[in-house]
Formats: C-alpha cells, structure tokens, sequence
C-alpha cells in the first residue's frame, strides 16, 4: 500500500509550539511511511526550510477575506498533490478549508490548539468588525465540528470549549502532542550559560517562554519573580520569545530596577539546552491549549510553576511535576519558586518525575505513532463512507 499524502494547513512554519511539533513529526515519520506536506496562509516563516530538508513540498495560499482566490488555488493544490487526507489546523477559519475538502472527496481531519479565539488585533478598532469577525469565527468553526471526518483537540479542555458534550461525539478525539527529551546538562554546560549571560556560576535561573502577548501575563512572571527575589536575591530571570509586548517588558523591566537580573534572549533555537540549564520553569499564562512548552520542561527535568488553568493541568502533573496556582494568585506562586529555589533536591524529585513522565507518555516517538493511528483511522472511516453509499 502506498505512503498516504497528508497535506497541513497552517498559517506559517514558525516559532510557535504546533509548529516545531509538526516539524519534529517530518523528522520522526519517514516519508516512505507518510508523506507530508504543508500549505501556509500567511507566509512560510523561517522554518520552512527545515521542513523542506526533510523532504516536505511548502506552498503559501493567502487566505483574504475574498476566499474564493484561496479555495480555487487549494483545490488546485489538492487534486495536483493526489492527497488523502487534509489536516486543517486553521482554528477559526476551518470551516471554508472543510468545504473544499468535501467538494473533493477529500476526508478532513480539523485540529484545535485553544480554548479561545480571540479576534485579530487589527479588528480592536472598531466594534463592528469584532462582531463580524466573531459571528464568522463561530460560523466557521461550528461547519468544521460537524463535517470534519475527525476533530481533534490538543488536550481536554479544548475539546470541552469547542463541545462541552464532546465526549458523546464519536468523531472527536484528544490529541496529545510530544516533546524531545534532551540529555541532561553538565555541571560545565550549567556555568558556560552562566558565563555566557555575565552571571555567577551557582547563580539560580526561573526560565520563561513564549510570545510576548497578553496570554502568556509577562506582567505576571516579573511580579512574581520580584517577590520571589526578595527571598532570593541572587536569582535570576531569562526570558526567551518575542512578540509585541516586548518593548512594553523592556521598560517594566527598567522601571523595576531589574535589569542586572534578567535577561531577554529574544527567539532561540536551543529552547531545550536552556531548559536543561536553568533550575525552575515559571508560567502563569491566562490560558492554554495544553501548554507544550510546559512539557518540554519537564522533559528537561525542569520543575514547573505554573497556572492552574484548563490544558496546563494536562500538560504537567500538578502536585508532581508542577505546582499551580490561580494566575493572578502571585503570592502563592512566588512562594513556590522561593520553596523549589531553597529545596533543591524537592525540585530535582519533580524534576525527575517529569521527564519520566514525559519519556512514557509524551515523548516524539509515543506522538508520531498517534498521529499515524490517526491518519488511518481518518482513511478507513472514508473508506467505511463510501462502501455504504456504493452499496445503496
């Protein structure tokens, strides 16, 4: 039986965590098992490159609010490509990608990554078009829930926010995604980052990242690490992402007197070295899907003190390899970063705990074979479709 043809739809390949997910799937599937590719509604984005090493074909199909020019060029994508499947990952503009799908005969898997779909920035200008864009996103997100061959969410909660009876929904399914599992760092890696940053060798670093948007409460982690450095005061921050609240933490950071004791390392492609160098992840985001970059702290063996939010408590396992707390909950959580700073055998048991669980349950290899059970699960359920219409 040939390889099935798989063709993703996502905005662009960059930084964000679906993203280094599928790309992680292109270098654990080999394409004489699946063949995928992927079309990108916005721009290819400056990983597409290594997508393309691993032998995926790229193409940029500008979604506007025209959408005709986009389905036509979809379509044209579609049938030339010879496809089986299409996996939608364009959250509230899947329904139109589902349509087309249909039309071909094409069967569609639709994948959420949030529980909330916010409107565009650009559209909080005018009251009108946030209304518009809301009744379209609903729209569009309610034809993909109904005629999607399979929807997936990325944890529980997402499923729950998209159907609160998704369970009684046989078409819908959690699907986990996996994180690498990094060796651990030497006692000379730990002091070189160190070195590299202008820090003492033994001093104690609080990791965060992810974009610098209001989801992710950048003023939240400051405010926390502030009063958690009053009880340890060589303690330091690193800050890893971009976004545009940057410049805005840039100045809080200034204000604050902190900026002997953090660091802004903008966008990295060592994420997982600086995991495994650092003592303690902190994210007290607003909300999340699942919260993958959680679980790749744990890979590291880092322990995490987060939000106790729907998704993250998925993502890790509060009590074992992460202490949450309401987000706004600051004392609380500064509490438990000055506990696992002070206790370091504390942090390297939920440490340990987590990147064991990580390796069971979460690892590359556990997700590729997810997604491939899923890919044919989709494929004989169309198959199942068309012998009961061939035998009317």
């Amino acid at each position: 039986m040939a390889a099935p043809r798989v063709l993703h739809l996502i905005a662009y390949f960059e930084a964000g965590g679906i993203e280094k997910w599928l790309l992680s799937m292109l270098e654990q599937i080999d394409r004489s098992v699946c063949e995928m590719d992927f079309c990108c509604k916005l721009r290819e984005g400056y990983l597409a490159p290594e997508a393309r090493r691993h032998g995926a074909h790229i193409f940029t199909n500008l979604f506007t609010p025209a959408h005709l020019p986009y389905g036509r060029e979809l379509a044209r994508i579609l049938q030339e490509g010879q496809y089986d499947v299409v996996h939608n990952h364009m959250e509230t503009l899947s329904g139109y990608p589902v349509w087309i799908a249909r039309r071909l005969g094409i069967p569609v898997i639709s994948s959420f990554h949030n529980t909330r779909f916010p409107p565009g920035e650009q559209s909080r200008h005018s009251r009108v078009l946030t209304g518009l864009r809301s009744s379209y996103s609903r729209l569009s997100i309610g034809y993909a829930l109904q005629r999607s061959d399979i929807v997936t969410g990325c944890s529980r909660a997402v499923l729950r926010s998209l159907a609160p009876d998704y369970a009684q929904r046989p078409h819908f399914r959690v699907l986990y995604y996996g994180v690498r599992v990094p060796p651990e760092a030497t006692g000379e890696e730990r002091r070189a980052f160190r070195a590299e940053l202008g820090w003492h060798e033994s001093v104690p670093i609080v990791l965060h990242v992810g974009r610098f948007v209001e989801q992710k409460n950048h003023a939240g982690v400051l405010q926390v690490f502030r009063k958690a450095r009053a009880q340890v005061p060589n303690a330091k921050l690193v800050l890893v992402g971009d976004g545009p609240l940057r410049a805005t933490m840039e100045a809080e950071i200034q204000r604050s007197g902190l900026s002997e004791s953090v660091r802004l390392l903008g966008i990295r492609n060592d994420v997982p070295h600086i995991m495994c160098v650092s003592d303690l992840f902190l994210f007290p985001s607003r909300h999340e899907g699942f919260g993958l970059v959680a679980t790749e702290a744990n890979a590291a063996g880092l322990p995490v003190v987060g939000s106790a939010i729907s998704g993250l408590d998925e993502a890790v396992c509060p009590g074992e390899t992460a202490l949450l707390y309401p987000p706004d909950d600051v004392d609380r959580m500064a509490g438990a970063v000055v506990q696992l700073l002070t206790d370091p055998n504390y942090a390297r048991h939920m440490g340990t705990l987590g990147r064991k669980r990580v390796e069971a349950e979460f690892s590359l290899a556990v997700s590729a074979r997810r997604l491939l059970e899923l890919y044919h699960e989709c494929l004989g359920h169309r198959q199942r479709t068309n012998d009961r219409y061939a035998r009317r």
